[in-house]
């Protein structure tokens, strides 16, 4: 009896060893790449999901848009970023500040209901979800 495997049992390890390179680069490309392209839901409390794609942080809350600004307002100055501009608008406002770094913070309130508000954060130019679930987590504090 041989113990050499047979021609297609070496055929299939072969064509597995040579796929197992390409696996590990492709899951090392969507590890260290996924920034730009991915998306993290996670419930929060008073929250219907958090989401961080493209280097924005979009929350859906369940507050006015008034109500929000507000809470902005005490955020930015707990965190002492720099108040650059605030725009005002019926259903839109936008706070633009600066950390005491000097990154930009980009601070979006777009009212989608009576007690509804969606709420967009980037922290710097490509945008840090580090730092902009800080800036979340400072106004949840400040409502």
């Amino acid at each position: 009896m041989s113990t050499r495997p047979s021609r297609s049992c070496s055929r299939r390890r072969r064509a597995a060893s040579e796929l197992v390179p390409i696996l590990l680069l492709l899951l090392w490309g969507v590890a260290t790449h996924s920034g730009c392209g991915a998306l993290l839901l996670v419930g929060g409390a008073g929250t219907s999901a958090i989401a961080f794609a493209t280097g924005e942080l979009r929350s859906q809350e369940d507050h006015s848009m008034d109500t929000l600004d507000q809470a902005c307002a005490v955020a930015v100055e707990a965190l002492a970023y720099e108040e650059i501009e605030t725009e005002r608008e019926d259903d839109h406002i936008r706070w633009r500040a600066r950390t005491a770094g000097g990154d930009p913070v980009d601070i979006q309130l777009i009212q989608k209901g009576p007690e509804k508000t969606e709420l967009r954060i980037r922290v710097g130019i490509f945008g840090d979800e580090t730092r902009s679930r800080l800036v979340l987590e400072q106004i949840h504090q400040s409502l």
